[in-house]
């Protein structure tokens, strides 16, 4: 009870009640933030302490690719090793939201490049039912239609990773049903393979597509990736590998029904060992390893006589980080190309001839940016060098900066062709540090011509190598894509590498006959 006399306080006026929650809350909310961002240094430093500084060579190098496969019938550009894959995608010819992917295709023609990559996803061009093309085209298929227009207008190849039915795609179409909740395999799996068909006969060389707009055989799809990262991300075909071999193997005949020299390529395989086991299964069609709906049926089947390429995806530094050991480029080609050979006699009446293209179609250091951009550029160089080298026959350029994109002009512009690629620390002379060399002839004797690449070893500081030559003028080309032309008395060249921690720029060196200009 109060005492007489005694005065209430002073009410405290809404104006201030609000400030000071508006203080606290601001408060609360930049103590958050920072907290969030002190997170963010020590698993910056945590991941960049993972960083591979080393890289060891393949245990099983893959033959050299050769020009005279012929793969893809011959198409302009369609040799080239360097896979344009620059953006986002909404899975019908447009990037995420719908934009436009000309700036994605104009990048890709600044780094010299001569493929880009669509994703299509069934669920967008089919949401309803099967599409008539005959009787109407719908939106959806008139974007995709404008994509590759935009892309033959720029003498780009497309890769095309379609049918997508997993991962970013969703699952099928609700009208397909699905053999499994919240996994890929439709009900209607002879639908999805017709689907992967009506692409084919559109966007073929000599297709719908090709037709309407004069091409001929000019031009058109002609590589087909048979979904995205199937045994994991997101919807996915995990415990249906063989409803996956399933897909692949009746969307392969689609495809090649309309386009024999149609390149199917499977399966777009995550990094991570985890994958093995689902690739093998995906390779023994005796276990069945597929949905009950699947095992019911009674059929088996194998990606192993189907697939003409193998794909695979790898971020080195994002990849290492979460092993907790390196997952490069070379680790995870070896990995992958064991599965296929262990299986090429194995399964009675799904035998295969030994695999040779294996593709890298998805990835790059990371997708976070931990990197700075000069070591990133000159990651770039190392990783088409060490890939190259390994045996890949395509490496995929992925969401390169503006300072990767010159690294990436520069690297194809000395090297369009760049088999073969072989180690040469033992043809160099290190005068100081420790270097690592490669080296490229253009035929069979350095006469003819040849490409070294050379940088110094991460984290032992610089470096000083001496290079034979056969031409007495070389030229020098940086991660910069600064060129620099050198005499090389005694045909021998002395080249100064500049070290780094994490990652050492390269130096090209072209020993090529100058062109003169008159």
């Amino acid at each position: 009870m109060k005492s007489v006399g005694e005065s209430k306080p002073a009410p405290v006026p809404p104006k201030r009640k609000f400030g000071r929650r508006l203080f606290r809350g601001c408060a609360l909310g930049c103590a958050g933030v920072g907290v969030l961002f002190i997170v963010a240094i020590v698993l910056l430093f945590v991941f960049l302490g993972r960083v591979p500084t080393s890289y060891p060579p393949p245990t099983r190098p893959l033959p050299a690719a050769s020009t005279g496969n012929n793969l893809g019938g011959g198409l302009d550009g369609f040799d080239s090793p360097y896979l344009g894959h620059t953006g986002s995608w909404n899975g019908k010819g447009g990037s995420m939201g719908g934009g436009s992917k000309t700036p994605d295709l104009d990048k890709e023609i600044g780094m010299g490049l001569r493929w880009t990559f669509m994703e299509v996803r069934w669920r967008a061009m089919e949401p309803d039912a099967p599409v008539d093309l005959d009787r109407a085209v719908p939106s959806a298929w008139q974007a995709l239609d404008a994509f590759v227009i935009a892309a033959q207008k720029r003498g780009l190849n497309v890769l095309m990773q379609a049918p997508v039915v997993g991962g970013n795609a969703g699952g099928p179409p609700d009208w397909a049903g699905r053999r499994e909740n919240g996994k890929s395999a439709p009900l209607k799996m002879d639908s999805l393979a017709a689907f992967a068909g009506k692409l084919a006969e559109r966007y073929r060389p000599g297709g719908t597509l090709a037709r309407r707009e004069g091409w001929g055989e000019r031009y058109g799809v002609r590589a087909w990736e048979l979904d995205n990262e199937p045994e994991s991300y997101r919807t996915h075909w995990n415990g249906q590998a063989a409803d996956y071999a399933e897909f692949v193997t009746l969307a392969a005949a689609q495809i090649k029904a309309a386009d024999p020299q149609a390149v199917i390529v499977a399966s777009a395989l995550a990094s991570g060992k985890h994958g093995l086991q689902w690739l093998e299964a995906t390779l023994d069609a005796t276990v069945m390893a597929g949905s009950p709906e699947f095992r019911a049926q009674g059929k088996p089947f194998s990606i192993g006589p189907v697939a003409d390429v193998v794909s695979l995806h790898n971020y080195e530094g994002l990849d290492s980080f979460f092993a907790g050991e390196p997952r490069t480029i070379v680790q995870v080609l070896d990995d992958v190309s064991a599965v296929f050979e262990k299986w090429e006699q194995r399964a009675p009446g799904f035998t295969y001839a030994r695999k040779q293209d294996y593709w890298h179609t998805e990835g790059n250091f990371d997708f976070i940016g931990a990197l700075s951009a000069e070591r990133r550029a000159a990651w770039r160089m190392q990783f088409f060098t060490r890939s190259f080298a390994a045996g890949l026959r395509k490496v995929c350029v992925m969401d390169a900066s503006k300072i990767e994109q010159v690294a990436v002009r520069a690297y194809v512009k000395a090297l369009p062709w760049p088999f073969p690629m072989k180690p040469a620390d033992a043809e160099v002379k290190v005068l100081r540090g420790r270097v690592t060399a490669f080296r490229h002839l253009d035929r069979a004797t350095a006469e003819a011509g040849q490409v070294w690449i050379l940088w110094a070893t991460a984290d032992t500081g610089d470096a000083q190598v001496e290079v034979p030559v056969v031409r007495e003028r070389v030229t020098l080309v940086h991660v910069d894509g600064s060129e620099t032309v050198a005499d090389t008395p005694g045909h021998r060249l002395t080249v100064e590498l500049k070290g780094d921690r994490k990652m050492a720029p390269p130096v090209i060196v072209v020993d090529r006959t100058i062109a003169t200009k008159n």
